[in-house]
């Protein structure tokens, strides 16, 4: 025959959860105060400075180029004044060659009618 247990006295587990995986990291709240970083504070400083410096250099390079322009163009008009000059002067020169061959062509006409 078959024993049967008592009611009520039936074994029961004990109670045990289930293993439960560990819980999802949280990314770090980023209002939440923490310690600063001095080396990433340095990075940060380096950097910064780093631009500035890039900047006034840039800053020089456009100043020294804009004066480089400003001295070309006014050499390029001067050298344009000197050569109208000259075109000037080449023209009163033919001018008075041309006229110094009409006055020696006057000049023989007037020795030869003597």
């Amino acid at each position: 025959m078959m024993r049967s247990a008592p009611i009520g006295s039936e074994r029961t587990p004990a109670f045990s959860p289930e293993p439960t995986a560990p819980a999802p990291a949280r990314p770090f709240d980023e209002t939440a105060e923490t310690a600063p970083d001095p080396a990433a504070a340095l990075s940060e400083a380096f950097a910064k400075r780093a631009e500035l410096v890039l900047l006034a250099q840039q800053q020089r390079q456009q100043n020294a180029q804009f004066r480089l322009d400003r001295l070309r163009a006014a050499f390029n008009a001067r050298q344009e004044e000197h050569t109208e000059v000259l075109r000037e002067l080449n023209a009163l020169r033919d001018m008075a060659l041309e006229q110094a061959k009409k006055d020696d062509e006057v000049l023989k006409k007037y020795i030869a009618m003597m």
